[in-house]
């Protein structure tokens, strides 16, 4: 008997026999990543603060998902030795979990999906969303050791909100937001990243595995450098790798040992919203043969979608469904 989409996808995440190409779109997106996700996190849906008292902001360039107001930071890399001070944590416990999970999970299958939840912020993404950017990675190096502290009272909260994500969603994956790298190289060198970060992806991935939860590292960008480092912090699968990276090197090297989630080309052509339905089926059809010929690939991609209106961005999420549904059949998978 063949698979379901759910059995089929854990089963790639724990590095088991499987039947067929799994897609990150096999998944119920619950939390950040289909939506907003809990507005203790990204504010809102439409906007809002959250429940540091950042306020976010939706952007048509980022696919109506939200950013931080810009210029409204609460710290800089000076003012980051008081951090203590300054940063107000929310109380998981007063969150209402439960109706946010209501309506999030039922935006698909929760009996034939594996349930992804999506944490978004991760240890260096919630540091940037109080400071911005060029502060963050300022006070990275003149203060490593106060970032290293501030990140390292996030991972404890975002610990500290697994039990609740466990009980509300029944979450199968637990997924990292913490993007580290640009399209060229990571922001920080790979041994301050070793340093100062990894420590805490380690220690959330280990929480998440306590609670039942397979963890997933999501990092954008050209952060192939680091693959041992993810491969050591716990981490089942990298998303989304674009092909920024060396995704075949990869596949054939660690494919054993960690799932390559991406391969589609989302900064170039393919990856543009006018991007035409033969486009996204070449590229489509190229990932499935170059990369899904290895164990431990996963299809995933986007498109850039300039647009507050959420039916663009469905609409071009579900091009890419249905052609990774096509294109997958038949390529057999050499275990």
């Amino acid at each position: 008997m063949a698979m379901t989409l759910k059995e089929n996808s854990l089963a790639a995440l724990r590095h088991e026999t499987y039947d067929f190409i799994p897609s990150h779109f096999d998944h119920l997106m619950a939390g950040f990543g289909a939506v907003a996700g809990p507005a203790i996190e990204k504010g809102p849906m439409g906007g809002g603060l959250d429940g540091f008292g950042v306020e976010w902001v939706p952007t048509a360039s980022g696919a109506g998902f939200q950013v931080p107001v810009p210029g409204q930071h609460q710290m800089d890399s000076e003012t980051i030795v008081d951090w203590k001070k300054i940063v107000k944590f929310p109380n998981p416990a007063e969150f209402d979990w439960a109706s946010c999970a209501a309506f999030e999970l039922t935006m698909g299958n929760p009996n034939e999906q594996a349930i992804e939840f999506g944490c978004g912020n991760g240890p260096f993404e919630r540091m940037v969303s109080l400071m911005g950017f060029e502060e963050a990675l300022m006070a990275l190096a003149l203060e490593p050791e106060a970032c290293y502290d501030l990140m390292s009272a996030i991972t404890d909260f975002k610990i500290d909100c697994m039990p609740y994500i466990r009980k509300h969603y029944n979450a199968d994956i637990y997924t990292n937001y913490d993007d580290i790298a640009t399209e060229q190289c990571t922001f920080m060198s790979p041994d301050t990243y070793r340093e100062y970060i990894k420590p805490l992806h380690t220690k959330i991935y280990s929480a998440a595995l306590s609670y039942g939860m397979i963890p997933i590292q999501h990092t954008c960008g050209k952060a192939d450098a680091l693959i041992e480092d993810f491969i050591d912090t716990g981490a089942a699968a990298w998303t989304s790798v674009q092909p920024t990276n060396d995704i075949e090197g990869i596949l054939q090297k660690y494919g054993r040992k960690i799932v390559i989630s991406g391969g589609y080309n989302t900064t170039g052509r393919p990856g543009q919203f006018d991007a035409t339905p033969e486009e996204v089926n070449t590229e489509v059809k190229r990932c499935m043969d170059t990369y899904g010929k290895y164990p431990g690939y996963m299809f995933f991609g986007f498109k850039i979608v300039n647009s507050l209106d959420p039916q663009d961005n469905m609409r071009s999420v579900f091009q890419l469904i249905q052609s990774a549904i096509e294109h997958r059949k038949g390529v057999p998978v050499n275990f």
